[in-house]
């Protein structure tokens, strides 16, 4: 009856080591067709929604951690535009705290964005590519006022931020002009809490770029404006120039 006994309690024991083989082989294979599918599944469904056409390197998301990972993304005008251009990105990356994502305020403790180039194109009817693929992104249609509200709070401890070039090109004229900015930008904040934050470290008529690429209408954001002359003043020896490219810059509708 030992012998049985035993015999049965291997034979369980063999099973049970099975199982767990299987279910780590269907694991792994999920985890493949995860990787493999996802850059998939985001830039088919971003093209179908906004109509720009999306190439992606790498893109991995844990839903663990809600950690992203993207590089090597390339994003450009739809059919039509009259240049294709518009973002070369070389990775993002970011570190969120899972249940921020479910709160009214974001967390994360790193983000990482590498731009090579932001091209921002200007169509004969006006419309800027950035606003463009915002308002399709957000199912916004187009000449519709956004909502002041609701907007998200968040906190970034350390955004690294890399800006090589931007571009304007505006076709709203007989001829088209085109405008160039070696940035070099490279960056490292902390405690970023306000778009202000994020765009302080660019100055002058670049300054004007980044705001219509960020959808902000500076001269109508008086706290945007207090909250970026505030940074600015931290900045040390260079924070009557800076202030004074900004206020520059807010005296030109366009650069």
């Amino acid at each position: 009856m030992k012998i049985e006994h035993f015999i049965r309690r291997r034979n369980a024991g063999g099973i049970g080591v099975k199982l767990l083989l299987v279910l780590a082989v269907l694991a792994a294979v999920v985890a493949l067709l995860w990787v493999a599918l996802l850059p998939r599944v985001v830039t088919s469904a971003i093209h179908s929604r906004t109509g720009f056409k999306v190439q992606v390197e790498r893109l991995s998301v844990n839903p663990f951690t809600a950690n992203v990972a993207i590089r090597g993304l390339l994003l450009q005008n739809p059919d039509g535009w009259p240049e294709p251009a518009f973002v070369d990105l070389r990775e993002f990356r970011a570190n969120a705290e899972l249940f921020s994502l479910f709160g009214d305020r974001f967390v994360a403790d790193e983000v990482v964005v590498d731009v090579a180039n932001l091209t921002l194109v200007k169509n004969a009817q006006g419309t800027l590519n950035a606003t463009a693929f915002n308002d399709s992104l957000s199912g916004q249609a187009e000449g519709e006022p956004s909502s002041g509200g609701g907007k998200r709070k968040f906190l970034i401890r350390h955004l690294v931020l890399k800006f090589d070039q931007m571009v304007f090109i505006d076709h709203t004229g007989a001829r088209p002009v085109t405008k160039e900015y070696n940035l070099k930008l490279s960056r490292d904040l902390r405690d970023v809490d306000s778009v202000a934050k994020i765009v302080s470290p660019f100055t002058g008529s670049a300054l004007g770029l980044v705001s219509d690429a960020l959808g902000l209408p500076f001269k109508a954001s008086p706290d945007l404006i207090k909250d970026l002359t505030g940074t600015l003043q931290d900045a040390g020896k260079k924070t009557g120039e800076k202030l004074k490219g900004l206020l520059d810059s807010l005296d030109k509708k366009k650069p």
